[in-house]
Protein backbone atom coordinates (compact mmCIF):
# COMPACT_ATOMS: atom_id res chain seq x y z
CA UNK A 1 0.00 0.00 0.00
CA UNK A 2 1.28 3.30 -0.88
CA UNK A 3 1.90 6.68 0.64
CA UNK A 4 -1.35 8.57 1.62
CA UNK A 5 -0.98 11.65 -1.23
CA UNK A 6 -2.12 14.11 2.06
CA UNK A 7 -1.43 13.51 5.46
CA UNK A 8 -3.23 15.37 8.41
CA UNK A 9 -2.20 15.98 11.98
CA UNK A 10 -3.03 18.26 15.12
CA UNK A 11 -0.47 19.68 17.24
CA UNK A 12 -1.42 22.56 19.35
CA UNK A 13 -4.39 22.74 18.27
CA UNK A 14 -3.56 23.67 14.72
CA UNK A 15 -4.07 21.64 11.74
CA UNK A 16 -1.50 20.64 9.07
CA UNK A 17 -2.46 19.20 6.12
CA UNK A 18 0.46 18.36 4.38
CA UNK A 19 0.47 17.90 0.26
CA UNK A 20 2.59 13.96 0.28
CA UNK A 21 3.72 12.91 -3.06
CA UNK A 22 7.04 14.54 -2.97
CA UNK A 23 8.17 12.06 -5.73
CA UNK A 24 5.58 13.67 -7.88
CA UNK A 25 6.58 17.46 -6.39
CA UNK A 26 3.37 16.75 -4.61
CA UNK A 27 0.95 17.01 -8.11
CA UNK A 28 -2.54 16.96 -7.64
CA UNK A 29 -4.62 14.00 -8.59
CA UNK A 30 -8.10 12.88 -8.54
CA UNK A 31 -6.62 11.05 -4.12
CA UNK A 32 -4.57 14.36 -3.51
CA UNK A 33 -7.85 16.47 -4.46
CA UNK A 34 -10.18 14.47 -2.89
CA UNK A 35 -8.12 13.87 0.27
CA UNK A 36 -7.41 17.59 0.76
CA UNK A 37 -11.39 18.79 0.72
CA UNK A 38 -12.04 15.76 3.26
CA UNK A 39 -9.39 17.10 5.37
CA UNK A 40 -10.37 20.54 5.05
CA UNK A 41 -13.55 19.66 6.01
CA UNK A 42 -12.69 18.05 8.71
CA UNK A 43 -10.43 20.73 10.07
CA UNK A 44 -12.69 23.39 9.56
CA UNK A 45 -15.52 21.86 11.60
CA UNK A 46 -13.54 20.23 13.99
CA UNK A 47 -12.99 23.30 16.66
CA UNK A 48 -9.28 23.48 15.80
CA UNK A 49 -7.82 27.16 16.22
CA UNK A 50 -6.07 27.41 12.14
CA UNK A 51 -5.36 25.45 9.52
CA UNK A 52 -1.88 24.90 7.58
CA UNK A 53 -1.27 23.75 4.07
CA UNK A 54 2.39 22.90 3.26
CA UNK A 55 4.15 20.21 1.27
CA UNK A 56 6.31 17.48 1.55
CA UNK A 57 9.94 17.50 -0.10
CA UNK A 58 11.00 19.92 -1.77
CA UNK A 59 8.04 21.16 -3.19
CA UNK A 60 4.57 23.05 -2.32
CA UNK A 61 2.35 21.20 -5.39
CA UNK A 62 3.53 21.53 -8.80
CA UNK A 63 -0.02 21.73 -9.31
CA UNK A 64 -2.91 19.35 -11.21
CA UNK A 65 -1.26 15.94 -11.77
CA UNK A 66 -0.83 15.99 -15.99
CA UNK A 67 -0.71 12.39 -16.11
CA UNK A 68 -4.08 12.46 -14.36
CA UNK A 69 -5.76 15.03 -16.84
CA UNK A 70 -4.12 13.52 -19.90
CA UNK A 71 -5.96 10.48 -18.90
CA UNK A 72 -9.32 11.74 -18.86
CA UNK A 73 -11.01 10.43 -21.84
CA UNK A 74 -14.75 11.79 -21.58
CA UNK A 75 -16.85 14.98 -20.62
CA UNK A 76 -18.47 12.69 -17.62
CA UNK A 77 -14.88 11.78 -16.06
CA UNK A 78 -13.21 15.06 -16.67
CA UNK A 79 -16.29 17.05 -15.04
CA UNK A 80 -15.93 14.51 -12.04
CA UNK A 81 -12.36 15.27 -12.00
CA UNK A 82 -12.79 19.18 -11.70
CA UNK A 83 -15.87 18.74 -9.69
CA UNK A 84 -13.27 17.08 -6.81
CA UNK A 85 -11.11 19.64 -7.22
CA UNK A 86 -13.38 23.04 -6.96
CA UNK A 87 -14.75 20.61 -4.21
CA UNK A 88 -11.79 21.39 -2.16
CA UNK A 89 -11.64 24.76 -3.01
CA UNK A 90 -15.21 25.22 -2.19
CA UNK A 91 -14.02 23.67 1.20
CA UNK A 92 -11.49 26.45 1.49
CA UNK A 93 -13.37 28.90 0.78
CA UNK A 94 -16.09 28.34 3.45
CA UNK A 95 -13.83 27.77 6.39
CA UNK A 96 -14.09 29.34 9.62
CA UNK A 97 -10.70 29.19 10.44
CA UNK A 98 -7.97 31.16 9.21
CA UNK A 99 -5.65 29.69 6.64
CA UNK A 100 -2.08 29.55 6.59
CA UNK A 101 0.14 28.46 3.61
CA UNK A 102 3.79 27.57 4.11
CA UNK A 103 5.06 27.45 0.76
CA UNK A 104 8.84 25.19 1.20
CA UNK A 105 9.32 25.32 -2.65
CA UNK A 106 8.08 25.74 -6.15
CA UNK A 107 4.22 25.93 -6.10
CA UNK A 108 2.96 26.07 -9.97
CA UNK A 109 -0.20 25.89 -11.23
CA UNK A 110 -2.90 24.70 -9.25
CA UNK A 111 -0.20 24.46 -6.62
CA UNK A 112 0.01 28.51 -6.71
CA UNK A 113 -3.66 29.02 -7.15
CA UNK A 114 -4.62 27.90 -4.10
CA UNK A 115 -2.55 30.29 -2.24
CA UNK A 116 -5.07 33.16 -3.58
CA UNK A 117 -7.80 31.34 -0.83
CA UNK A 118 -4.90 31.51 1.97
CA UNK A 119 -5.47 34.05 4.47
CA UNK A 120 -1.55 34.16 5.18
CA UNK A 121 1.11 33.04 3.17
CA UNK A 122 4.75 32.77 4.22
CA UNK A 123 7.38 31.08 2.00
CA UNK A 124 11.01 29.83 2.17
CA UNK A 125 13.67 31.87 0.44
CA UNK A 126 13.87 28.86 -2.06
CA UNK A 127 10.36 29.23 -3.54
CA UNK A 128 9.38 30.18 -7.07
CA UNK A 129 5.96 30.54 -8.59
CA UNK A 130 4.11 29.99 -11.73
CA UNK A 131 0.71 29.79 -13.15
CA UNK A 132 1.84 27.74 -16.46
CA UNK A 133 -1.80 26.02 -17.47
CA UNK A 134 -1.78 27.95 -20.65
CA UNK A 135 1.25 26.49 -22.22
CA UNK A 136 -0.64 23.23 -22.23
CA UNK A 137 -3.81 24.56 -23.60
CA UNK A 138 -5.81 24.83 -20.13
CA UNK A 139 -6.76 27.80 -18.13
CA UNK A 140 -6.06 29.02 -14.12
CA UNK A 141 -9.51 29.06 -12.79
CA UNK A 142 -8.57 30.81 -9.25
CA UNK A 143 -5.93 33.31 -11.20
CA UNK A 144 -8.27 34.35 -13.67
CA UNK A 145 -11.32 35.02 -10.56
CA UNK A 146 -9.93 35.76 -7.42
CA UNK A 147 -6.41 36.52 -8.63
CA UNK A 148 -7.78 39.72 -9.87
CA UNK A 149 -8.36 40.88 -6.66
CA UNK A 150 -4.35 39.99 -5.72
CA UNK A 151 -2.69 40.87 -8.77
CA UNK A 152 -5.07 43.88 -10.98
CA UNK A 153 -7.05 42.90 -13.88
CA UNK A 154 -4.31 43.32 -16.03
CA UNK A 155 -1.50 41.68 -13.85
CA UNK A 156 -3.19 38.49 -13.52
CA UNK A 157 -3.99 38.35 -17.18
CA UNK A 158 -0.15 38.80 -17.94
CA UNK A 159 0.62 36.08 -15.38
CA UNK A 160 -1.80 33.66 -17.02
CA UNK A 161 -0.94 33.99 -20.77
CA UNK A 162 2.69 33.75 -20.06
CA UNK A 163 3.04 31.78 -17.25
CA UNK A 164 6.07 33.91 -15.74
CA UNK A 165 7.86 32.55 -13.27
CA UNK A 166 8.48 34.31 -9.98
CA UNK A 167 10.60 34.52 -7.46
CA UNK A 168 10.13 35.05 -3.93
CA UNK A 169 10.56 38.37 -3.50
CA UNK A 170 8.60 39.08 -6.96
CA UNK A 171 5.74 37.23 -5.95
CA UNK A 172 5.78 39.09 -2.26
CA UNK A 173 6.16 42.46 -4.34
CA UNK A 174 3.05 41.65 -5.97
CA UNK A 175 0.38 40.49 -3.04
CA UNK A 176 0.52 36.32 -3.30
CA UNK A 177 3.57 36.57 -0.66
CA UNK A 178 3.33 37.81 3.22
CA UNK A 179 6.50 37.49 4.40
CA UNK A 180 9.83 35.59 3.43
CA UNK A 181 11.08 32.90 5.90
CA UNK A 182 14.16 30.46 5.67
CA UNK A 183 13.69 27.58 4.75
CA UNK A 184 14.92 25.92 8.38
CA UNK A 185 12.45 28.26 10.12
CA UNK A 186 9.23 27.76 8.19
CA UNK A 187 7.21 25.47 9.53
CA UNK A 188 7.79 26.72 13.19
CA UNK A 189 7.00 30.46 11.80
CA UNK A 190 3.74 29.14 10.17
CA UNK A 191 2.50 27.24 13.54
CA UNK A 192 3.61 30.36 15.44
CA UNK A 193 1.23 32.71 12.98
CA UNK A 194 -1.62 30.03 12.80
CA UNK A 195 -1.80 29.95 16.99
CA UNK A 196 -1.65 33.70 17.06
CA UNK A 197 -4.52 33.71 14.61
CA UNK A 198 -6.54 31.31 16.23
CA UNK A 199 -7.45 33.82 18.65
CA UNK A 200 -9.52 35.44 16.42
CA UNK A 201 -13.35 34.65 16.15
CA UNK A 202 -15.32 32.41 13.76
CA UNK A 203 -17.97 34.82 12.23
CA UNK A 204 -15.11 37.35 12.11
CA UNK A 205 -12.68 35.25 9.79
CA UNK A 206 -16.28 34.21 8.43
CA UNK A 207 -17.83 37.01 7.74
CA UNK A 208 -14.20 38.40 6.15
CA UNK A 209 -14.00 35.82 3.81
CA UNK A 210 -17.42 35.86 2.54
CA UNK A 211 -16.91 39.26 1.61
CA UNK A 212 -13.75 39.04 -0.41
CA UNK A 213 -14.48 35.08 -1.83
CA UNK A 214 -18.38 35.38 -2.49
CA UNK A 215 -17.82 37.65 -5.51
CA UNK A 216 -16.56 35.58 -7.71
CA UNK A 217 -17.63 32.11 -6.41
CA UNK A 218 -20.30 31.63 -9.52
CA UNK A 219 -17.18 32.63 -12.04
CA UNK A 220 -14.89 29.83 -10.35
CA UNK A 221 -17.36 27.10 -11.20
CA UNK A 222 -17.93 28.41 -14.40
CA UNK A 223 -14.28 28.27 -15.27
CA UNK A 224 -13.70 25.14 -13.37
CA UNK A 225 -16.13 23.89 -15.84
CA UNK A 226 -14.78 25.45 -18.67
CA UNK A 227 -11.33 23.71 -17.51
CA UNK A 228 -13.04 20.29 -17.86
CA UNK A 229 -14.06 20.63 -21.38
CA UNK A 230 -10.78 22.19 -22.27
CA UNK A 231 -8.74 18.99 -20.82
CA UNK A 232 -10.56 17.22 -23.83
CA UNK A 233 -9.68 19.41 -26.59
CA UNK A 234 -7.33 18.07 -28.80
CA UNK A 235 -4.38 20.63 -28.23
CA UNK A 236 -4.55 20.20 -24.98
CA UNK A 237 -4.48 16.55 -25.35
CA UNK A 238 -0.89 16.47 -27.53
CA UNK A 239 0.36 19.23 -25.17
CA UNK A 240 -0.11 17.30 -22.50
CA UNK A 241 1.65 14.48 -24.36
CA UNK A 242 4.42 16.06 -25.66
CA UNK A 243 4.90 17.50 -21.41
CA UNK A 244 5.08 13.40 -20.59
CA UNK A 245 7.04 12.38 -23.47
CA UNK A 246 10.07 15.49 -22.36
CA UNK A 247 9.72 14.28 -18.30
CA UNK A 248 10.16 10.88 -19.02
CA UNK A 249 13.50 11.52 -21.20
CA UNK A 250 14.57 13.87 -17.97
Amino acid sequence: MGQAPVIYEERNGVAIIRLNRPEKLNALNLEAWMQLGEYLRKACRSGIKAVVITGSGRAFSSGDDIRSMYSLESLEDSLSFFKTLHGALEAMARCRRPIVAAVNGLAVGGGAEILLLADVVLASREAWFAFPESHIGLIPPLLSTLGRSVFGERKARMLGITGAKLDVEEAKAMGLVDDVVEPGELEAKALEVAESLGLIPDQSVAEIRRATVEPYRVELENMVNRLAELVLTKEAKERMRLFLERRKKE
